[in-house]
C-alpha cells in the first residue's frame, strides 16, 4: 500500500529526491512510437526546455536527469533555506513569472500583480513555500507539457500516469548511486553506446559542458565538485558512470581496479555497485542511502525501518 509523501517529503528541510514521470499505458509519447511510426521526439526539448526554465525560477537544485521515450526522471535538491532569504519582490517575480496573467499589456498588468502579491505577506509566504516544493515543481514541469501534447495530438485525457514516483536519496554515495542509475538510462534501454552518445541527460550536457564541444548545457546542474564536497571531481564522475555502463552492457558484477579508489573513497562497495545500480529502484522503493541513513529518516517519519535496508548493507560502507 502506497505511504504518504509527507513521510519521505520535509518542505521545510533540504532534502535530495529522485523522481519519476511516465506517459499513460507507458505509450511512447514522447519519442518514436512503434505502431503508427510517428516521432514525438521534439517533445523531448520541450520537456528540456521547461526544466531549464523551471530551475531559474524555483528554489530547487538540479543534480541528474534524462527524458526517455516513455518516461521522465530527475533528481533535484529543494532548497527551502535559499527561499527564505529571497524578498516579498523576489518571491512574486518568480511566481508570476510561472504563472503570467493573459491580458494585453501585460508588461503593466505584471509590475501591477506583483506590487498586489508583495503587499500580501500570507501570500508572499505561500508562494515562497510552493517555490520550493518538490510536488509544485513537478506539477509545473508535467502539466504544461501534458497540454502542449493534447493541443498537438487534437485530443484530451491524461499524459502522465498519475502523480509522479519519488525516492528520499541520503549521502553522498547514495547521490552518486541514484545520478548514474538516471545518467546510464539511454545506455540500458539500448539506445545509446556512451554517455556522450545519450541525448537529453545530465551526463551528456556535463561532458559538452566540460569539454567546450558546445555552448553551455541551457539547464543549471549542480557541479559534481559541489555535490560531493570536493571528494570527486567532473572528470573522476565521468570515469565512474563510464566504467559502470560497461561494466552493465558486459554483464560483470565487478568494477575495473582504475576506479576502485574512487569507490572506496565514496564508501561504496565495488563488488556491490553494479548490482545496486541495476536494481535500484526495486531495492530501494522509497529511499536510497546506507543503512544508517535509511535508520535516521524512517526515525525521523515516525517509522521502524524502510525497505531497502539489507540492500543497502550490501551496497555501502
Amino acid at each position: 500500500m502506497g505511504q504518504a509523501r509527507s513521510r519521505i517529503f520535509d518542505p521545510k528541510v533540504v532534502g535530495t529526491y529522485h523522481c519519476m514521470s511516465r506517459c499513460v499505458r507507458r505509450a511512447y509519447l514522447c519519442g518514436v512510437d512503434p505502431v503508427s511510426k510517428r516521432s514525438f521526439d521534439h517533445r523531448k526539448q520541450w520537456i528540456k526546455d521547461r526544466l531549464g526554465f523551471l530551475t531559474q525560477v524555483f528554489s530547487i537544485e538540479l543534480i541528474s536527469y534524462v527524458v526517455m521515450s516513455n518516461h521522465l526522471h530527475t533528481l533535484i535538491r529543494n532548497r527551502p533555506d535559499k527561499a527564505a532569504l529571497w524578498s516579498s519582490e523576489e518571491v512574486a517575480r518568480r511566481w508570476r513569472a510561472l504563472f503570467p496573467k493573459r491580458q494585453k499589456d501585460r508588461e503593466a498588468d505584471e509590475a501591477f500583480e506583483i506590487s498586489l502579491i508583495a503587499g500580501n505577506q500570507e501570500l508572499v509566504e505561500l508562494y515562497r513555500a510552493r517555490l520550493s516544493n518538490i510536488s509544485w515543481f513537478n506539477r509545473c514541469l508535467c502539466e504544461p507539457i501534458a497540454r502542449r501534447s493534447n493541443q498537438e495530438d487534437e485530443c484530451t485525457g491524461r499524459f502522465w500516469e498519475g502523480r509522479f514516483k519519488c525516492q528520499k536519496v541520503e549521502k553522498t554515495n547514495g547521490i552518486l548511486a541514484c545520478s548514474a542509475y538516471i545518467d546510464l538510462n539511454p545506455v540500458r534501454a539500448g539506445i545509446a553506446t556512451t554517455p556522450e552518445d545519450s541525448d537529453f541527460t545530465a551526463i551528456q550536457d556535463r561532458i559538452r559542458s566540460a569539454t567546450r564541444l558546445t555552448t553551455p548545457a541551457l539547464i543549471d546542474l549542480i557541479p559534481i565538485e559541489e555535490l560531493t564536497g570536493g571528494t570527486l571531481t567532473t572528470i573522476d564522475y565521468f570515469k565512474l558512470v563510464d566504467t559502470t555502463g560497461r561494466a552493465l552492457i558486459a554483464g560483470k558484477a565487478h568494477i575495473p581496479s582504475d576506479t576502485a579508489d574512487i569507490l572506496t573513497r565514496l564508501q561504496i562497495k565495488p563488488d556491490q555497485w553494479i548490482d545496486t545500480i541495476s536494481h535500484l529502484r526495486k531495492r530501494f522503493p522509497r529511499a536510497l542511502g546506507s543503512a544508517d541513513a535509511l535508520k535516521s529518516l524512517a526515525s525521523h517519519t515516525g517509522q521502524q525501518w524502510f525497505h531497502g535496508m539489507r540492500s543497502a548493507r550490501q551496497a555501502f560502507i
